[in-house]
């Protein structure tokens, strides 16, 4: 199963801690981390620009101003993780679990969220604008000042 190196996670955090002055960004672009476990980690910042990321577990982890741009994340668990901020303008989400996420301020336009889970997501300021929301689940949805134009399957 495909995973980031302790190696790579230690240098992240190190990046993170010294603002750049120590360390690496983890930088995962074009990779293959379809079924990774990153639950619970802080990869804010971090780059999965074209990364394959199909059913990985994402779950509770800190992703706050990550670059998934390009990006394959259906089926992705990121239930309860912090992705505010996150460049995820024309994913593929289909069927990812978004409950509980926080997504202030995210870019999700012209993202595929087909079948996801939305409960509870917070969508504040968000950009939703041409996104996909069609056979997701949207209770207790939070879309305060989100951008909504062309947004398919929103539900009333």
């Amino acid at each position: 199963m495909a995973s980031v190196t302790n190696e790579k996670l230690i240098s992240h955090t190190q990046w993170l801690e010294s603002e750049g002055k120590r360390g690496l960004r983890l930088n995962e672009t074009g990779m293959n981390l379809a079924g990774a476990t990153l639950n619970d980690l802080n990869l804010a910042q971090a780059h999965f620009v074209g990364t394959t990321m199909t059913k990985a577990n994402m779950a509770g982890a800190r992703l706050s101003g990550a670059d998934f741009s390009g990006a394959n994340l259906d089926s992705v668990n990121f239930s309860g993780a912090d992705l505010s901020g996150a460049d995820m303008g024309g994913v593929s989400m289909r069927n990812a679990n978004l409950s509980h996420a926080r997504l202030v301020g995210a870019d999700l336009s012209g993202a595929n969220l087909e079948g996801c889970d939305l409960t509870n997501a917070d969508f504040t300021d968000a950009d939703l604008i041409a996104a996909n929301l069609k056979r997701t689940t949207q209770t207790g949805m939070i879309l305060t000042g989100a951008k909504l134009a062309d947004t398919q399957g929103l539900q009333n």
